[in-house]
């Protein structure tokens, strides 16, 4: 009696355990539909569903630039794209076989600098903003069932303490030697990479997609 008790409990916890994995994975999906980017110009087929794009798969990707060369190359493009529909849509087949031709073109990757000084401290953001346009065309018929615009951005920020001279003669002398060494005292820090702003891009369409709760 005792064997067969412990036992039980002993499967029950795996059962528990298992459950609670299931629910984290599942809030894990949740949220990150929850802070999905928005599409822009939105087009939808009323047949592309959730049910289709399952049962069809994502055929062949293709990724394109209008940015001469200051983007990655495209192969790597194409493969991140493939890469981020995979992680984001592990219920969508993608392959040879897919029903679905996707194809992508970036059309805006933009860099901007802001600063704000606070009670003695300097805030210097810099931030990228890349847009991306897209296409998913049934290889079937031939006919456009998805497509729209995608923006995503990401911010590095650096921050200094400013000690700032209290004798007007060391101001000057400050000011004398950044001018003749031309360098900044509180630098912009680098934006973020390009792949990486990209690739949340990439990700944003795969969670925008049709898809079945």
């Amino acid at each position: 009696m005792g064997f067969s008790t412990v036992m039980v409990r002993i499967f029950d916890r795996k059962l528990l355990l298992a459950s609670v994995v299931t629910a984290l994975l599942a809030g894990c999906e949740t949220l990150d539909r929850l802070v999905a980017p928005g599409v822009e110009g939105l087009l939808l087929a009323p047949d592309f569903t959730a049910v289709a794009l399952t049962d069809g798969g994502i055929g062949d990707t293709g990724v394109r630039s209008t940015l001469d060369g200051r983007t990655a190359s495209p192969e790597s493009l194409q493969t991140m794209l493939t890469a981020a529909i995979r992680s984001k849509r592990p219920d969508v087949f993608v392959g040879a076989r897919g029903r679905y031709q996707v194809s992508a073109q970036v059309i805006g990757d933009d860099v901007s600098k802001r600063s704000k000084d606070i009670e003695g401290t300097t805030y210097r953001w810099a931030k990228r903003q890349v847009k991306v346009s897209y296409t998913v065309v049934d290889g079937v018929t031939a006919r456009q069932v998805w497509g729209g615009i995608i923006t995503t951005e990401n911010e590095t920020l650096a921050t200094y303490e400013i000690q700032r001279p209290t004798k007007t003669s060391e101001r000057m002398l400050e000011e004398i030697v950044t001018a003749l060494t031309d360098t900044e005292p509180y630098p912009y820090p680098d934006p973020p990479a390009f792949t990486d702003v990209v690739n949340q891009n990439f990700e944003g369409f795969a969670l925008n997609l049709p898809y079945q709760s």
